[in-house]
């Protein structure tokens, strides 16, 4: 006997041009009803004046704004990427990057070691871009954080590439983590769409450089490495 399928088996694969497009459309439609629902809530505070009825209003009025920022988030996930590249240190652009995580991530942050083991180097960059892509890393590292397990933040140069790596022990097996990121809507995580990884390959590629998630069963420890060309072939070998 055949084991039945399910509705969608046999489907033919969407293009990803066209959810592209998809995603954009539904998120700009969404954000339109949102923003109307935000104007209305404005209009119905002012004639409540002050008071609890006003103070809820507001509270749902805080709300449809967060949710309007993952709508833009998401559409900005498969939005077109325009580098502009410029000149930066190494080392400041990493003190930016921890204030940004100590901003956005306030309890968590502390749980994250930062061992900088770069001098003066430079590399041409997308501030902008690279941070998001960073961040993606810090944001993937504390939600597969298990317990108050340390996460480390390490950085070095090394054969003209400055490396990023973030790294936590596991007590399980993670299975297939090199694969991470390669497919858009894949996620290990329940409740996860599967984009952050992928986002951040997207702006690597953009940037010319690489991503090699992976796991050491030999060590237990989970390991994601983000790898960008430092200027002029700067950087000495090894962590």
């Amino acid at each position: 006997m055949s084991e039945p399928t399910t509705p969608f088996e046999n489907a033919a694969p969407i293009p990803l041009p066209r959810l592209v497009g998809f995603v954009r459309q539904v998120t700009h439609d969404v954000r339109n009803g949102l923003n109307a629902i935000d104007l209305q809530a404005a209009f119905a505070a002012e004639i409540a004046g002050e008071g609890e009825v006003a103070e809820e209003l507001g509270k749902r009025r805080r709300m449809v704004t967060h949710v309007t920022r993952e709508m833009q988030e998401l559409s900005g996930r498969f939005g077109e990427l325009r580098p502009v590249l410029m000149q930066y240190p190494v080392q400041e652009f990493l003190q930016g990057l921890k204030e940004a995580v100590e901003v956005e991530f306030e309890n968590q942050a502390k749980r994250i070691v930062w061992e900088v083991k770069v001098g003066d180097e430079e590399m041409e960059m997308d501030y902008t871009l690279l941070l998001a892509a960073l961040m993606e890393l810090a944001r993937n590292a504390i939600l597969f954080r298990e317990g108050d397990q340390a996460i480390h933040f390490t950085t070095w140069s090394d054969r003209g590439n400055v490396i990023f790596e973030v790294s936590q022990s596991r007590s399980q097996p993670v299975l297939e983590a090199d694969q991470w990121g390669r497919e858009p809507l894949v996620s290990g995580r329940r409740g996860g769409y599967g984009l952050g990884l992928f986002y951040v390959r997207r702006i690597l590629d953009t940037l010319g450089g690489t991503l090699e998630p992976g796991y050491d069963a030999k060590s237990g420890e989970l390991r994601v490495r983000l790898s960008l060309p430092l200027k002029g072939g700067q950087g000495r070998r090894g962590p």
